[in-house]
């Protein structure tokens, strides 16, 4: 009996000391079992890149009219919804990108050695939750993240936490700390893990502030006081000074966000050709030609243009395409614009976040307002120039472009859309500002789909798209914490209105907006 005791009491010791050393022996010696900071940092900034077609092309490029679709059957262009499109973009936040942060902000953050690092992570936080927030409206914010469903919160919510986050994190950067972990380039990398600005601190500030002003000249209309004081506060702290502050992400050959981009989507598949919206205001805002029309586009074929043939784009919202579709223009497959083409050594392209020009016509709007010195034409001139200057137009040419345009003058109203439509031009091809822009301010001038809006789409006849409804999943996982009005697929509407858009997008007899002022 004791010898049957002192076997089992052997077994059992032999069981526990295999099942303590079980996840040591069954570990990889050279296995990476914790992500370096650079590394799931570079994963992080990359995100709004992949799915680019599906989550911003199908959708915010083509309701600011940038580009129009050329696929039968792509009903989005006619404000449809398409899950397995754009509901991508929802999934992808909530359980990658939001998952990502979070494991970088559990690893390292409370390591006071990684806090200028933490500090640049909330500042790109904030700059993703904006994106989200401004194509759905009302999300999960507060405690999203963490493993559990949480309410909706309404956008204003969303906006005033934002402001004090981006504030308290440009704040709290010490660029003179030189204790402080960092992410510059190593040995052999082609990069900075930092691809957005190689570890430059004081451009992630100006970013951080910069990114303030966006969102302050957004709440303009439904939150003034607030627009108001953010919007100086933004200025006064230091917001981006010249091109060489532009946020953009950088893809090459090796990286799927490469895949899924303009060039691909324009040249080698054919999916797009560029708005006709958009390209008649290469023609309407002086007697030229807008100098950068011939940098942006061409032709399919290879017979080049000649000097006095204007370039001619598709109109929005075809169901099936006319014949004839190399007659109109696509993307230039041989220009270096950075835009598109990226820096031809390194990368393949890059995707704009936010660019100088838009942070100048920014400035101009708040001056309009009275909400900051300097004045609002010497600015959006100036908004023009940097953009010429970054896309590559010749000094000469772009002077010339300027000089003809008319100044600011009229009403407010007035000069606002003049002033909104030359920013949608500097601004391309960033589709979904364009697309934000319209909704706020109704400007410039875009066009209903041509035919129609679609039977399928919950967008009233003859009204424009006002924001993305929430996704498949979110309706089946989380509907008893949805806004009450949109917690059923029928009632979450397309032109039901984000917070900041307080208009109905009609325009009165003489083309101006009654909501801006």
């Amino acid at each position: 009996m004791k010898k049957s005791i002192l076997l089992i009491l052997g077994v059992l010791l032999a069981i526990v000391s295999c099942t303590e050393d079980f996840e040591e022996l069954n570990t990889r010696k050279d296995a990476i079992t914790t992500p370096k900071p650079g590394e799931l940092f570079m994963v992080i900034a990359q995100g709004p890149i992949y799915n680019y077609q599906r989550n911003v092309n199908l959708y915010a490029d083509l309701y600011s009219q940038y580009w129009a679709n050329t696929i039968s059957g792509f009903e989005s262009g006619r404000y449809e919804y398409v899950d397995g499109w754009v509901g991508n973009k929802w999934r992808e936040w909530y359980t990658v990108g939001l998952a990502d942060i979070r494991t970088l902000q559990r690893l390292y953050g409370e390591d006071p050695v990684y806090s200028n690092l933490m500090q640049v992570l909330e500042i790109w936080e904030a700059s993703e939750w904006l994106r989200m927030t401004d194509y759905y409206g009302d999300i999960p914010y507060f405690g999203a993240g963490l493993g559990e469903s949480v309410p909706y919160n309404s956008q204003q919510e969303i906006y005033y936490d934002l402001f004090d986050r981006i504030t308290a994190a440009v704040n709290t950067i010490d660029v003179n700390d030189t204790s402080q972990f960092t992410l510059e380039q190593e040995p052999g990398q082609i990069i900075s893990p930092d691809i957005i600005y190689g570890w430059d601190l004081e451009k992630w500030k100006r970013f951080g502030n910069s990114l303030k002003l966006r969102m302050a000249m957004r709440i303009s209309n439904v939150d003034p006081g607030k627009a108001q004081a953010e919007a100086a506060a933004a200025i006064n702290a230091g917001v981006m000074q010249s091109n060489d502050d532009v946020a953009h992400i950088p893809a090459w050959d090796d990286d799927r966000a490469f895949y899924d981009y303009l060039r691909n989507m324009a040249i080698s598949w054919d999916n797009i050709r560029c708005s006709k919206t958009f390209l008649d205001f290469m023609y309407s805002e002086t007697s030229m030609e807008d100098p950068r029309a011939r940098i942006w586009f061409a032709y399919k074929s290879s017979s080049p243009l000649v000097d006095n043939e204007r370039l001619e784009g598709v109109a929005n919202g075809y169901n099936i395409l006319p014949v004839g579709s190399n007659d109109f223009a696509t993307m230039n497959a041989d220009t270096n614009y950075i835009g598109f083409a990226g820096d031809g050594v390194t990368f393949n392209h890059f995707q704009p976040v936010m660019m100088y020009t838009e942070v100048l016509f920014l400035q101009a709007e708040a001056a309009l307002r009275g909400w900051a010195s300097g004045d609002a034409d010497a600015l959006m001139l100036e908004g023009v120039r940097a953009s010429m200057e970054f896309v590559g137009v010749d000094p000469a040419d772009a002077t010339a472009y300027i000089n003809e345009l008319p100044a600011l003058s009229g009403s407010n109203e007035e000069k606002l859309k003049h002033l909104i439509t030359q920013k949608y031009i500097a601004n391309f091809p960033n589709g979904k500002e364009a697309w934000a822009d319209f909704r706020r301010t109704d400007y410039p001038d875009i066009t209903l789909p041509i035919d129609g809006v679609s039977s399928a789409a919950s967008v009233a006849p003859g009204t424009w798209v006002k924001r993305i409804r929430y996704s498949n999943n979110a309706h089946e996982l989380e509907q008893e914490f949805m806004p009450a009005g949109q917690n059923t697929i029928d009632s979450d509407r397309m032109d039901i209105r984000v917070w900041w858009d307080t208009a109905d997008t009609k325009t009165k007899s003489n083309g101006l907006m009654n909501s801006n002022f």
